[in-house]
């Protein structure tokens, strides 16, 4: 890859794909969070179209408060191509779909009039990305 030239790698869409969100009446006071993101990358025969797709479970289906989020990218590689289609699905796709998630999430759960916000946290996506293809 040369550095000094973009990646030649389009975004042709962003999809909201699943959204689920769940609160019972009365929220106890000591509500809390817990995040189950999983991104699955899938790349054409011809290494030219990527589909990434991240879903991000908070809670369980049990729990006071349950969502479900999933959002799925198409990308291209251009005629251009500088970068690997399997090296931008590793950490540029994730990161380009992680702000949708971040506000899908963040927006219902205002919505939702629970006692504080939830933003969900800056994460390491390269280390995300790298234990969810280790499992």
């Amino acid at each position: 890859m040369d550095n000094s030239k973009q990646p030649g790698i389009r975004c042709d869409n962003i999809l909201l794909a699943e959204s689920e969100f769940r609160r019972i009446p009365a929220l106890p006071n000591d509500l809390e969070f817990k995040l189950n993101i999983n991104i699955q990358n899938s790349i054409s025969n011809d290494n030219r179209r990527l589909v990434c797709e991240i879903t991000v479970v908070m809670n369980s289906e049990n729990d006071p408060v349950y969502m479900k989020v999933k959002f799925v990218g198409i990308f291209s590689v251009t005629d251009d191509g500088n970068m690997e289609i399997k090296q931008f699905a590793e950490t540029n796709a994730p990161a380009i779909l992680f702000p949708y998630i971040r506000e899908e999430i963040h927006g219902r759960m205002l919505k939702a009039g629970l006692p504080k916000a939830v933003i969900l946290p800056p994460l390491n996506l390269i280390a995300l990305v790298k234990k969810t293809n280790s499992e």
